[in-house]
Parts: C-alpha cells; structure tokens; sequence
C-alpha cells in the first residue's frame, strides 16, 4: 500500500505530525535492527556466575545386534524439525501473503479481541457469522498491517484505533460550507484542506473525481496551517470571499494550480482572470468577517481531532487516505437499502509521495472576466 503523507501543525515542512512519527518509526527500524520491533534479550542481563561442574559422560548406546531393524528414528537426526502448521483461519480473509507465524498472529488476534460490531461475542466469531461489515474490513487491516512487519502488539494498538475512527461520528456545522453535489446526496464527504499544503494539492483532483464518480456531496472546510504555509490563511479567505460571489470551486482550482505560488498579486491576478467584482473581492478578502469565518472553520476542525491536511470525514467518520475515503463512501453507500454502488473508482498514483505533482488545471473563467480585469485596479496586500 502506498504511503499517504499529510501536513500537519507546526511542521517546518509541509508534513503532517502522524505521518512524520510513521516515517521515524520507518527510519528508526531500517537504522537499527529493530528499535521498535526490540525483541526482549535472550542473553544473561546480569555478572555472568562461576561455570557448574560438569555432568558425568551418559553412557555408551548398546552395541547393535547384527540383523536387527533400525530404530525407528534412523535417519531423521539431521533432518529440520518441521514448523506446526499455520492455525485455520476464517473463510473469506486473504492471508495468502503472510507466513505461517504470521497467519498465527492474525488468528490470536481474531480469536482474543472482541466483535467490532459490539456483539458478545469473539472477532473470530463476528467473521465466522460474516453479519459484521466492519469485522471483514477490519480483518484486511490486521492483514495489511503484518504485511509491514508489525508485531503482534502493534497489530492490536493499530486495529484498536481504527475501531475508534469507524466508530466515531463527528458533528460538523456545515451551514456556511462551499459544497458540491445534489442537495439530496445519500453520502456527504467534508474535507479539511489547506491551499498552500502540498499534500492537499496532490488530492485535490481525486477527490472531485470521487464526487462525481458516486454522486455524493461534498463541503470544503478552511484549515490553513499558518506555522508551516505562509501564505495559507490569506489563500482561504481569498476562498472564502469568492464564494461570496458564488465562484469558490474556481478560485479553489485556480489556487490549487498556482500553490505554492500564493502571494498577493497572484491571487489578484486569479481573482480577475475568473471574473470577480475586484473591487468587493479586496474588501471581502481584508474583512473581520473574513478571519472569523476562517477561524471557525478551523475550530471545528480542532474539536474534531483534525491535526493535519487533508483530513477527510464521511458521513461523520474520520479518513485520512485516499484509500480510506473511497472505502468509506462505498461503504456508506452500499448501506443504503437497495443501493447500487458503481465500481472501485482508480486512482493512479493518487496516494504516491509526490507532493509537487502536476495539480487541476483551473476552471473555465466566466464571461465578463476581461472586462472586470479592465476595470479592478491594484489593492494592498492582506494583512494576516
């Protein structure tokens, strides 16, 4: 699978905070033989004591009859001891990539943690049942995360936290939102995103795809990550002020194509070749309602745990990949009563660790935009 890596706060590169404790955790192991996969030392931790006596000599084998068979262990000395075989796992996990110790540790795991779901019963139990969405899900989790040479105990801290993110839903007051989509989508996507993050650049494209692709909806929030992106927090309420005009999705293109490139006369230059009132623009974008409406985005994103960009929630439950948002809107999707859910949408190399990858080109600007560039003249540069 490949890695996902996202901007965080307070971050002197545009990275987020869990993504750069992955990466050390990556290096620290390939540096030194198993940091965090230490097993505990099988040598003596204390002064080494005198040597025993020696044991007496065992005696000599009796001497062999002529004629007799050979004992039934004859000719096995040398041969390896042959590993017990690998525990039965439920029907329906994939596990044809892991070894035999591997395939032991998925089986402990299933048969010691409970049913996602909440049922009383064993996870194992919840995947022999197979009424438990969430226990297959889950199943391809524990799978993945052996494959990346986890041990069994970061297996089950990492299947415990994504227990948690399925199973939480946060609120988000979206009344104020730029959104995408029919007014009655069945599945609502809200992303918290940053035009100066690398990251969010990389995504942006896919995620429009996605929202066209199954139809949902889909409302952007400001999370401007001021530390690490300078010119983040001017870029959002330059957003925000088009979408007073009712021109967020092509400032958001534009700003999305130019980033890094958003200092001021850049983002004029956007405002009018997309055809906005300028003058309302400068005034919108140096406005006190402007900050607050940035702030309030931002708030709501610290109170829903969002700790770097892009981070992606779907009906409510948190996503931070690619991958994982895909699967959530199919999963939302699919539990729709009579839902026909279209086919895995390909991504590419979406998800590649390409920060400078090309991003959308912007959006057709609207008629009259020359005319409005004719008449806009120049205004200060926004004070943060």
């Amino acid at each position: 699978m490949m890695v996902w890596r996202r901007s965080g706060n307070g971050q002197a590169a545009p990275r987020d905070g869990r993504a750069l404790v992955a990466a050390a955790l990556i290096a620290a192991v390939a540096l030194t033989a198993g940091t965090a996969c230490q097993r505990e030392p099988t040598g003596p931790t204390h002064a080494v004591m005198p040597a025993a006596p020696a044991t007496p000599a065992a005696p000599a084998p009796p001497a062999k009859t002529p004629g007799a068979p050979p004992p039934a262990s004859a000719g096995k000395a040398n041969e390896p001891a042959k590993p017990a075989p690998a525990p039965g796992l439920p029907k329906g996990v994939d596990a044809a990539d892991l070894d035999a110790a591997e395939r032991k540790v998925l089986a402990e795991v299933f048969e010691e943690q409970f049913c996602p779901c909440g049922k009383a019963r064993s996870f194992r139990a919840a995947l022999d049942a197979g009424d438990c969405a969430l226990a297959s899900r889950l199943a391809r989790f524990c799978v993945q995360q052996l494959q990346q040479g986890y041990g069994k105990r970061k297996v089950v801290t990492a299947l415990l936290k994504e227990i948690e993110r399925l199973n939480t839903v946060v609120p988000l007051d979206l009344a104020a939102a730029p959104r995408l989509g029919p007014a009655d989508a069945k599945v609502l996507v809200v992303v918290f995103s940053d035009f100066e993050c690398p990251f969010c650049r990389r995504a942006s494209a896919p995620i429009l795809r996605l929202q066209k692709h199954y139809a949902i909806g889909l409302a952007f929030m400001h999370y401007p990550l001021e530390m690490a992106h300078p010119h983040a927090e001017g870029a959002a309420r330059a957003a925000w002020a088009a979408h007073r005009q009712g021109k967020f999705w092509q400032m958001h293109d534009a700003l999305f194509a130019h980033s890094p490139d958003l200092e001021w006369p850049q983002v004029q230059k956007i405002a009018k070749e997309i055809g906005l009132d300028f003058g309302r623009f400068a005034r919108d974008v140096e406005s006190a309602e402007a900050k607050a409406a940035i702030a309030a985005d931002k708030e709501q994103g610290r109170k829903a745990g969002v700790d770097g960009t892009p981070t992606f929630f779907v009906d409510g439950r948190r996503a931070e990949t690619l991958d994982q948002l895909q699967e959530g809107i199919r999963e939302a999707l699919a539990a729709r009563p009579g839902a026909k859910v279209a086919e895995p949408l390909d991504l590419g190399d979406a998800d590649v660790d390409d920060p400078l990858a090309p991003a959308p080109a912007p959006r057709p600007a609207a008629a009259g935009a020359a005319a409005g560039e004719a008449e806009a003249g120049e205004a200060a540069a926004p004070t943060p």
